[in-house]
């Protein structure tokens, strides 16, 4: 198991990192792509690592030029829908702020402690339940239900490694590089639940909503439904890595929660806004610039870029400094 697990390792670093192959048809398409796009030498460190990641993923490239489905969607947006508040809202503690700002009080879970480390966070001062992660990535979760059986080493080791680790600039998410990495203690919204909140991710193009990509039985048995807003089950399918899900009905809140959808997401041309329902209440968990990095697979990317089919004749200069290639 541990020879294959090397070998699988050493795949991974060649397909990523040392194809010359790959590396040479990257720089005749980014030829060929300036020919009909407004690239510009300060693009081509992050259109190389789209490229890269994309082709490690689904051994293809993205058509930015016709733009054929979802995926192409999301790499072009990497590239040409850059603007500074985009870097806020993927700063989980500055989105608090943002969301704040448009709806109100309310919507968030509220902040106990920021820290630098996982070993300034004060424990003494926190109740018996709370969750602690990083702002500046993607899963760096500790959730806590119980202080005293929280494992310090543990829990320290996970989350300064995130801290350690620059995220995003691989895969060409550029926002979360230029965020300053912080750990964040906020409240636990459901410390008394043994089964996990409904996600309702909303899939919004300036302003609108357009679906609703429903996910329940995390933790144990995820399943996704899409759903439009009557609630109607679109029949498609997002992630292949979750079941298809029958579960859906309407909650009662259903219509705020594409008001604040919508709200949220006037400022940009596509953004999915995560919410959750404890207790008849709204929270918002995040916002997300590029669903699963633009690299789904599935049979259905086609439909869905259709459904997301934003205005691409317009486009935003390059935003902050991509040094690494």
């Amino acid at each position: 198991m541990k020879t294959k697990r090397r070998l699988k390792i050493a795949w991974d670093k060649f397909y990523r990192f040392r194809n010359p192959i790959r590396e040479i048809r990257i720089r005749n398409k980014w030829r060929r792509d300036k020919r009909h796009l407004p690239l510009t030498p300060q693009h081509k460190p992050l259109y190389v690592n789209i490229h890269r990641w994309y082709w490690y993923k689904l051994r293809d490239f993205p058509d930015l030029v016709n733009c054929r489905d979802f995926n192409d969607r999301i790499q072009w947006l990497k590239l040409f829908d850059q603007q500074p508040l985009q870097v806020a809202c993927c700063d989980k503690i500055r989105l608090k702020t943002y969301v704040e700002n448009c709806i109100g009080p309310g919507y968030v879970p509220r902040i106990y402690q920021v820290c630098r480390r996982f070993e300034d966070i004060d424990f003494n001062a926190l109740p018996d339940s709370f969750v602690i992660k990083t702002n500046h990535d993607s899963g760096s979760v500790l959730p806590v239900r119980d202080k005293p059986s929280l494992s310090i080493e543990s829990g320290r080791k996970r989350i300064n490694r995130s801290l350690d680790r620059s995220y995003g600039w691989i895969k060409g998410e550029w926002s979360y590089a230029l965020i300053e990495p912080l750990v964040l203690v906020e409240q636990h919204l459901a410390p008394d639940r043994n089964a996990l909140p409904p996600d309702y991710k909303f899939y919004c193009v300036s302003g609108i909503f357009r679906f609703c990509h429903y996910i329940s039985g995390r933790g144990d048995d995820p399943r996704e439904e899409v759903i439009d807003a009557t609630g109607q089950d679109l029949g498609i399918g997002l992630d292949p890595d979750f079941k298809r899900g029958q579960h859906f009905h309407i909650p009662p809140r259903w219509t705020d929660m594409i008001a604040v959808a919508e709200k949220l997401a006037a400022p940009f041309k596509f953004v999915r806004v995560d919410m959750y329902v404890v207790d008849d209440q709204i929270y918002v968990g995040e916002l997300t610039f590029w669903p699963k990095g633009g690299v789904c697979a599935g049979t259905d990317q086609i439909t869905i870029g259709q459904m997301l089919d934003f205005d691409r004749s317009t486009f935003k200069p390059i935003y902050g400094h991509w040094s690494r290639s």
